[in-house]
């Protein structure tokens, strides 16, 4: 009886549901814009660049530098909302900071750890999963990567980190210490290469497929892009990092210029930074480059639609699912913003070329 009652039911469902009229969805493919956004929500009145997003995936937290709270003009790395909507009847698409971000409860504790009486910049963030053998169950491992220093002295890189289980508690934060194996008190912006490592989107990240470290270094007046390349014989990814062991540094000469080269951002096969070589539109603009496994190609500007006359700093290029084109986030001081450097976000359509 109750399984002729459940078919019953299930029949008169699709028969209201014939019945119905179904939207028409004029619009399924979602696009961001191809001209840079101000990204309004997030942004204040002061300075507000250098982002990056604290997970694997976009679409859920942005964390960046600010000196919005500081009276000293101090920078610190805060978090806000990232939510991008795309009506599928309309062919709108909204971007703001107003959904909740789940599964993020450790952040507040490790955005604190990273705190200062120096200027924090340039954050780096992954998460993924990990065999914890001392706890024989599997874990979430979030690493929070940033730079903090002065002009004057210089900025180390520093490592904070958080273990956690996936039953919402923060877990437990380790940090800040310093990223030994750099060695050198003028390098900052670090990403991480892997020619098998796939895009840093996906819903698992073997972050031992990374192979290369890559960020920039100053030298004589002059900022180049520069890399190491990760011991074979490290334990894990956070045993690199954590290392003491000073490695050596090579500059990346097919990246850079005669001028300053900055700000690499890795995701997959892909890069983005920042120059002010000749040939651009003013100021640092943005490039991107590809690699093939061997080497890196001849970087390539985004062009005036992205760029300006102004300066556009610090790239972070992401897939976001759903969504047919790639997202890129960036700062610049160009008119139009709400003060200072703002954060910008624009469609690219170079991450998954190879798909």
């Amino acid at each position: 009886m109750k399984q002729l009652i459940a078919i019953l039911t299930g029949f008169s469902i699709l028969i209201l549901l014939w019945g119905c009229p179904f939207p028409k969805l004029k619009h399924k493919d979602a696009y961001f814009p191809s001209s840079p956004q101000n990204l309004a929500d997030v942004n204040s009145a002061y300075d507000d660049y250098n982002s990056a997003f604290p997970g694997t995936r976009a679409g859920k937290y942005l964390i960046f530098s600010t000196n919005r709270w500081a009276l000293d003009d101090d920078f610190n790395i805060v978090g806000d909302n990232f939510n991008a909507t795309w009506d599928m009847e309309t062919g709108e698409l909204r971007v703001d900071n107003q959904n909740l971000s789940l599964g993020l409860s450790h952040l507040p504790d490790m955005l604190e750890a990273a705190k200062s009486d120096l200027n924090e910049y340039a954050p780096y963030s992954i998460s993924y999963e990990f065999e914890n053998m001392e706890e024989d169950k599997r874990q979430r491992m979030t690493i929070l990567l940033y730079s903090s220093g002065n002009a004057d002295s210089g900025y180390s890189e520093y490592l904070v980190y958080n273990i956690s289980d996936y039953d919402g508690e923060p877990g437990t934060t380790y940090g800040p210490s310093v990223v030994a194996n750099l060695g050198d008190e003028f390098q900052q912006y670090v990403s991480f290469y892997g020619y098998e490592v796939g895009s840093l989107d996906l819903w698992e990240l073997n972050s031992d497929g990374f192979t290369q470290m890559y960020f920039d270094e100053s030298t004589d007046g002059n900022t180049d892009i520069y890399k190491i390349d990760i011991p074979a014989d490290s334990p894990d990814f956070l045993g690199f990092l954590k290392d003491t062991a000073e490695l050596q540094n090579d500059p990346v000469t097919e990246l850079n210029s005669n001028a300053n080269d900055r700000c690499p951002f890795i995701n997959g096969s892909f890069m983005v930074f920042t120059s002010d070589r000749p040939g651009g539109f003013g100021g640092y603009d943005l490039y991107y480059s590809v690699n093939n496994g061997i080497q890196w190609s001849e970087p390539v500007n985004f062009g005036k639609e992205v760029n300006s006359a102004y300066d556009e700093f610090r790239p972070v290029a992401v897939q976001v699912y759903n969504f047919k084109n790639d997202l890129m986030i960036f700062s610049s001081n160009r008119p139009g913003g709400q003060g200072g450097y703002d954060l910008y976000y624009v469609g690219i359509d170079n991450i998954s070329q190879d798909e």
